[in-house]
């Protein structure tokens, strides 16, 4: 008599990312990098706006300058805590991805996400819910022509810098890399991905999209613990925050 087979698994289990790197408490840690950061920042804004006293365009180029900086220096949290660790850039998770097609399943999602959010809007003004805390979303301010000797290009490749380049890199790096690393050993997974998307949700500071934007946060640690790379979800922010910026530049240009 043979034996019988094993019956089939209709969905095999999705391992680690990478090695373990973190302990629980690397995440409170990460929080309170990121706070320090935020709250170091808005001092150093307000000083120089108090000691410059800059127009419109000149508010607008310090306020990209500084969201850079902020960026860095969260992001160089987790670089500093990594060393602590021992653990190189391939251990956070910039390596190669075990598969490409998480990504596109987390871009395709956050557009689904983003569209769906926007109809159920519409759908509760049109039941006459005030809606008006759920509207908008986190704008760029280029809807002004630069002023104080400022070109306008330059205060377009400056928003660039930090929208396109920057914060793809410093908040996959915070959120997924660390925040959502370190509370995947020590938490249950979907408690792992539920927790920090909330948080990436919570980090945009705007009430209009902080459902979206933890429904997409959960999507991106989905999909970096099936790819097991940073470079997925980096690379799915990347062209989110890009076509994004592409198209502010391209209603401000008409």
């Amino acid at each position: 008599m043979f034996a019988e087979p094993p019956p089939p698994r209709l969905i095999e289990p999705v391992a680690s990312p990478v090695a373990r790197v973190w302990r629980g408490i690397d995440a409170l840690f990460g929080v309170f990098g990121l706070i320090g950061s935020l709250l170091l920042i808005y001092v150093l804004l307000f000083a120089t706006f108090a000691a410059f006293e800059p127009g419109p365009a000149g508010e607008d180029a310090v306020g990209a300058a500084f969201t850079i900086g902020f960026e860095a220096l969260f992001a160089a949290t987790v670089l500093v805590l990594a060393t602590r660790r021992r653990a190189s850039l391939s251990d956070l998770g910039f390596r190669r991805p075990d598969r490409w097609g998480p990504l596109a399943i987390a871009v395709v999602g956050a557009y689904a996400t983003l569209f769906g959010y926007g109809l159920l809007i519409g759908l509760l003004d049109q039941l006459g819910v005030d809606v008006g805390w759920f509207e908008g979303g986190n704008s760029i301010p280029l809807d002004e022509e630069a002023s104080d000797g400022l070109p306008r290009v330059a205060l377009i490749a400056l928003f660039g810098v930090a929208v396109v380049l920057v914060a793809p890199i410093a908040e996959e790096l915070f959120f997924r890399g660390l925040l959502f690393r370190s509370l995947d050993e020590a938490w249950p997974g979907w408690a792992a991905v539920v927790v920090s998307g909330v948080a990436f949700g919570a980090f945009h500071l705007n009430p209009a999209v902080i459902l979206p934007f933890s429904v997409i946060g959960m999507l991106f640690a989905w999909a970096f613990r099936a790819s097991g790379s940073l470079w997925v979800t980096v690379a799915a922010h990347f062209i989110i925050n890009a076509l994004s910026f592409i198209v502010t530049i391209v209603e401000v240009a008409r």
